[in-house]
């Protein structure tokens, strides 16, 4: 039985570690780095790609996106492969490489595993029939539309499921398996806190829908009551913007080599995190189960918006706030709360 994973982020390759603890299918996985390339997530990807080796699963590198002949030249050598995989891993069903891998329609049985909040959008655009786009996305041009058009038949037609931490709704039970970070507590053993409230980063900056300045802001009123020592950057966060962070707020950038919820079972954790709403308000509440860590996720007010956001973008920042209130009244996870400013 041929399981064939495909990859292309940090995030992606660890719940695609998940998946494969969860079903002792680390010897029959083939995994595919779609690296991007940005250095950040290179580092990430790399070192996660030698957890997936010290568990004996094959791991290939690709470079598709160094130019427009590598990724003509990966997908006539993956396309094949995708359309023979008796399973499918994905984690981004919104990237355009991926849509491009996919082959026709048929009754393929397909994976969909965490990336960020991404899950919570397919699932959501999946059970209303729209057309797949990301929350935060601007208009497409005609190739990415075809692409797009044709990924949405693809997943109708498959046999899916989704394997997720995420609070996904409008699908049967049936194509949503959900799991707790097993391998990753596993693995990394106890946490370990520390005093003080260390600050998650966010690029919503970076993706055009929260203000640079407003963003300082809103980051320097978590900090302001001292306690704060560290600020974990997104790996997409700029090296300029995390300057100036450091600078009118005194806390040290930490720029994980992994993702957030394995640097923060290895290393010592704050006994608070403050947070924007993000896919950290329902992963670390796993990851952290059971050691008293308070994760506080703070809204984000209509005077954050950057210009011309939609309300789209808006509504789906607001549903994450929506979920962390859910997610606060479920027993065994770490304390999570709806912060506000002051």
């Amino acid at each position: 039985m041929t399981v064939l994973a495909l990859v292309e982020s940090p995030a992606q390759l660890l719940h695609v570690l998940e998946w494969c603890h969860r079903h002792a299918a680390a010897e029959r996985i083939r995994l595919v780095v779609l690296a991007p390339v940005d250095e950040r997530t290179r580092v990430q990807l790399a070192a996660m790609a030698d957890y997936a080796g010290e568990e004996n699963i094959a791991v290939e590198w690709h470079d598709p996106r160094t130019a427009l002949s590598a990724s003509a030249r990966v997908i006539a050598e993956l396309r094949p492969q995708v359309a023979d995989a008796h399973t499918l891993l994905l984690g981004d069903p919104f990237s355009g490489l991926i849509q491009a891998l996919l082959p026709r329609p048929g009754n393929q049985q397909v994976v969909v595993v965490d990336d960020g909040t991404a899950t919570l959008e397919f699932a959501a655009q999946l059970a209303a029939g729209e057309r797949l786009r990301r929350w935060h996305g601007r208009s497409f041009g005609p190739v990415r539309a075809v692409l797009a058009e044709r990924a949405r038949r693809f997943f109708d037609t498959a046999r899916l499921q989704l394997f997720t931490v995420m609070a996904v709704t409008g699908l049967p039970p049936s194509r949503v398996q959900r799991h707790s970070y097993a391998w990753t507590r596993h693995r990394f053993g106890q946490v370990r806190t520390r005093p003080g409230v260390d600050v998650i980063g966010s690029s919503l900056v970076e993706t055009g829908v929260v203000r640079p300045g407003a963003y300082l802001d809103a980051v320097a009123a978590l900090a302001i009551d001292g306690s704060a020592g560290r600020y974990f950057a997104h790996r997409r966060e700029s090296a300029e913007k995390l300057d100036r962070i450091a600078t009118q707020t005194g806390l040290e950038i930490v720029r994980p080599s992994v993702p957030l919820e394995v640097e923060l079972r290895r290393t010592p954790v704050a006994a608070r995190l403050a947070s924007f709403p993000s896919s950290v308000g329902y992963t670390l509440p796993l990851v952290l189960a059971g050691s008293g860590v308070r994760i506080s996720v703070q809204p984000i007010p209509e005077e954050m918006f950057a210009e011309g956001v939609t309300q789209r973008a808006r509504s789906f920042l607001a549903r994450l706030g929506d979920d962390v209130r859910t997610t606060a009244r479920v027993a065994g996870r770490a304390r999570v709360e709806l912060a506000t400013l002051t």
